[in-house]
């Protein structure tokens, strides 16, 4: 403890002072209080708070625009130390320890172009912005930062192109709609997901559909045929293109509508449906195709005598235009001959011009 007493300096020694504080190098007690350490008191002696950010330890006026130190008058008295230490080495710059904005008073704290008024970018984003740095970024570093939009003011606010032209894309659809905003679409988290409003444009031909979405039309006879004839919104939404509803009724009934014209790969390669004249319409409708409905009473009522195969009647599968009645009714020519002769009846080869109904009067009893 004598020796500690006598030359603490050897004893105790951590290190050398900075280059500023060398005169103090062996006298410990112009800093430290036995047994207490080193307090703010201490730097006071040399170090007038006053005079801290105006003049320098020798008296000199410090610039104006010292930036380094205009921050010590926003600091809580008795604060020294909790930035500043020594026993570092020769440079002052060694002797300082991490700075804390926690230190700094309310109102400086929230100034902070106070202090970094150089480091403000002159970037359209912070032209812009009306808000405080701390806003957006956090007293560690300045990136990375978080901007909301909010901070913006009131007009400038849906004025997302005057910070963000590069990234306006050149697309049909961006150039057609010059008078929405950004805000209209996306949010100001992220571009994309983005919602679109179709309902925001006139329904004139400048607006189609096709003028934004000519990539997206299918080159398929459906398509194809409807191209003058109707518009994409009457049979798609504005949300999805599938599922899609289309209307029969919107084309005429003319050879180039016809069924077939569209549906002809949906066609059956029966002989039924090949021989067949009639339009696909007559049998089935425009909701799908089926169940369907063959009225075979528009050639031939099938009443409860006439419960057959087809293959009874049409015995030549190749053309059911062909039919006979022999294979029932009396079964052989030369008799029915006779029935008919009997009447004054020659011409009797096509059954179904009298006998639409199988009755032998063509509407009474059965035969």
């Amino acid at each position: 403890m004598g020796l500690a007493v006598a030359f603490p300096y050897i004893l105790l020694d951590p290190g050398h002072l900075l280059k500023g504080h060398q005169k103090y190098q062996k006298d410990c007690m112009s800093c430290h209080t036995p047994f207490k350490g080193v307090t703010s008191v201490q730097c006071f002696s040399c170090h007038k708070p006053e005079d801290i950010s105006v003049k320098n330890v020798a008296g000199a006026l410090l610039p104006k625009d010292n930036k380094k130190v205009l921050f010590h008058k926003g600091l809580a008295a008795e604060s020294c130390i909790e930035c500043h230490t020594d026993h570092k080495g020769l440079s002052a710059a060694k002797a300082i320890k991490g700075f804390k904005h926690v230190s700094l008073e309310t109102s400086l704290r929230n100034n902070c172009i106070a202090c970094h008024r150089e480091q403000r970018p002159a970037d359209d984003v912070h032209r812009y912005s009306k808000g405080s740095c701390g806003d957006c970024h956090g007293t560690a570093k300045w990136k990375p930062s978080t901007f909301d939009h909010k901070n913006l003011s009131a007009a400038d606010k849906n004025g997302c192109v005057n910070c963000h032209t590069s990234k306006r894309p050149n697309d049909q659809l961006h150039l057609n709609i010059a008078t929405v905003s950004c805000a209209d679409c996306h949010s100001t988290s992220k571009w994309k997901p983005a919602t679109f409003d179709h309902k925001r444009f006139a329904t004139g031909s400048s607006k189609q559909c096709v003028s934004c979405h000519k990539t997206e039309r299918p080159n398929d006879k459906l398509h194809l045929n409807v191209a003058a004839a109707i518009s994409c919104g009457d049979c798609h939404n504005t949300s999805k293109w599938k599922p899609a509803t289309f209307d029969h009724k919107k084309f005429a009934a003319g050879s180039g509508k016809q069924c077939v014209s569209c549906h002809k790969n949906d066609q059956p390669n029966d002989n039924m449906h090949r021989l067949s004249q009639a339009g696909c319409g007559t049998c089935h409708t425009t909701s799908r195709w089926k169940p369907a409905t063959f009225n075979h009473d528009r050639y031939f009522r099938l009443d409860r005598n006439h419960q057959t195969s087809c293959k009874t009647c049409h015995t030549d599968p190749s053309n059911y235009r062909k039919y006979t009645c022999y294979n029932c009714h009396e079964h052989s020519a030369s008799k029915m001959a006779a029935v008919h002769r009997e009447e004054g009846i020659y011409n009797y080869q096509n059954c179904m011009k009298c006998h639409r109904n199988g009755s032998k009067d063509g509407g009474g009893g059965d035969d």
